[in-house]
């Protein structure tokens, strides 16, 4: 028994969507709606040592479902950055923009002018006394480098409601000092500020506490070309799992939503990954030590198998064994490497030397079909099927091999059922190593169900029957697709992907409820 948040008499009752505060009645839920909604989510804010604050789920989250839906604290620039418009964030051209007539920095057009994101920038450099003039429009620019800091020092003039709860979070000032990192940032950004803009306004170490603070917490975001950065108060709280249970996506208004592929069980902890769920170990790994300063030890980086797909296995040195090898320590990817078969012993310089030609041959093939077929038939005597190169080549292939509809009615049968093949087998993968790389997963559901339609079609011309069983087949495969792309905007290439899906989806149900 709870007291009613309202009367506080005693009852059982408590809100369905949070499970965290009781009412008596109806009447009284509804009377504390408008001050609970704030607060009614289906988790809750913990803290300990290891962890620091994170969120634990207070109720099962139901597959498909919505944890988390918020608009940025702040968002501006990336640290690395041509020139962009300072409103929308979006791209501009050398002849084709204006500047702000107070300040100097380039905006996309009038309308772009009076958004608040502008303000930060257009103050401080009001106040330097001199108009900002870009010149170079071509590569990374200098100057952008300390805008999304200027942002976030001066949130508390900018948007006062916000300012609270960033500096609630975590800049990890105290791990991040004297690194290379820090030394880098505090050249470029944090005594490039006082200098360029004339200003003793902010101290180093709140500078560089800004600096930490957008480097542990900011997001990615594609909803601008290119993509921008932005930090959220409530997703900063989720902690990183290189296998995590929500799923990413914006609205084309930048807003970040966090969501359930699969269920949620009540006391899990609501994770993210914080690097790409799609490198292996080794990568994320690295990654993460340079960009937010741990090391994980989920489940995935616990496991040298990574969860029994071998995705960052080679292939034994001694061609007649047919046994994979892997680090001999799960904690240590950079030491020795055994085969899990004769037991033989390989140095990381061999593993390198495989790795980076690999690596490299992907970065500089022309991206067609035929190159594809070619890189996986010469790899494929190092790699086994389900290495991470060899299966960001087959995503690739699975998009080259026909690309639109009426290609795929040309196609030979040899390569309709190769695009098959890298379809199912990538899915089976990432549906277990990645299952929250939902863009991915869908797009190659797509693809998936568009070749099964087409192999359904010429089965049935050949053989004048309707073959239910592929029927349902690509019915399953279009349904996961627009489960995974549900929340995709339009603006994405995804949301049209979810468009005609739904109609191909539809469709098909029609079809196979009269056949």
């Amino acid at each position: 028994m709870n007291p009613c948040q309202v009367c506080e008499t005693a009852t059982k009752n408590k809100c369905s969507n949070c499970n965290q505060v009781s009412y008596c009645s109806v009447q009284h839920q509804k009377q504390d709606w408008k001050a609970h909604k704030s607060q009614c989510y289906p988790f809750k804010i913990a803290q300990n040592e290891l962890l620091g604050r994170h969120l634990v789920a207070t109720r099962n989250i139901k597959p498909y479902e919505i944890v988390i839906k918020e608009a940025p604290l702040m968002r501006g620039p990336s640290q690395i950055s041509a020139p962009v418009c300072m409103g929308c964030l979006n791209c501009i051209e050398p002849n084709d923009h204006i500047t702000c007539d107070k300040c100097g920095w380039p905006l996309c057009g009038p309308e772009c002018h009076a958004l608040d994101e502008h303000r930060a920038e257009c103050q401080l450099t009001q106040e330097r006394g001199q108009k900002v003039n870009v010149q170079e429009f071509n590569g990374p620019h200098p100057l952008y480098t300390c805008v999304s800091t200027v942002r976030c020092l001066l949130i508390g003039e900018t948007n006062p409601a916000n300012a609270a709860k960033f500096k609630q979070l975590e800049t990890l000032e105290q791990t991040r000092r004297g690194s290379n990192q820090w030394k880098a940032d505090l050249a470029s950004i944090g005594q490039f500020i006082p200098k360029f803009f004339r200003t003793q306004k902010f101290s180093e170490e709140e500078i560089m506490r800004a600096v930490g603070a957008l480097q542990i917490n900011g997001h990615e975001v594609p909803t601008s070309d290119p993509p921008h950065v932005a930090v959220f108060y409530t997703a900063s709280f989720t902690e990183n799992s290189c296998v995590p249970n929500l799923a990413k996506s914006f609205n084309k208004h930048g807003h970040c939503m966090l969501w359930a592929p699969k269920e949620i069980k009540k006391n899990s902890h609501l994770s993210i990954c914080y690097s790409d769920a799609v490198w292996g170990t080794a990568d994320r790994q690295r990654h993460l030590m340079q960009t937010k300063l741990f090391k994980c030890s989920c489940e995935r980086c616990l496991d040298v198998t990574e969860l029994g797909t071998n995705y960052s296995a080679l292939k034994c040195e001694d061609r007649k064994c047919p046994g994979l090898l892997l680090p001999i320590k799960a904690d240590d990817w950079h030491g020795s490497w055994r085969c899990r078969e004769c037991q033989k012993q390989v140095q990381r310089k061999y593993v390198d030397g495989i790795l980076e030609r690999a690596s490299q041959d992907i970065q500089s093939m022309e991206k067609t079909a035929e190159n594809g077929f070619k890189y996986l038939k010469h790899y494929e005597k190092w790699l086994p099927t389900q290495h991470y190169h060899l299966s960001e080549v087959k995503i690739l292939q699975v998009q080259l091999i026909a690309k639109d509809q009426q290609e795929l009615m040309i196609l030979s049968d040899e390569h309709l059922q190769l695009k098959l093949k890298y379809a199912k087998e990538l899915i089976e993968l990432y549906e277990t190593l990645a299952p929250c790389e939902v863009r991915m997963l869908g797009t190659l559901c797509f693809e998936l169900h568009s070749a099964i339609s087409e192999n359904t079609r010429r089965i049935a011309l050949q053989s004048n029957l309707s073959p239910r069983e592929m029927l349902e087949e690509s019915l399953l495969y279009v349904e996961k697709c627009v489960n995974y792309l549900q929340y995709e905007s339009d603006i994405f290439v995804e949301g049209h992907i979810l468009k005609q899906a739904k109609i191909n989806r539809d469709a098909l149900r029609m079809v196979i409820r009269i056949s």
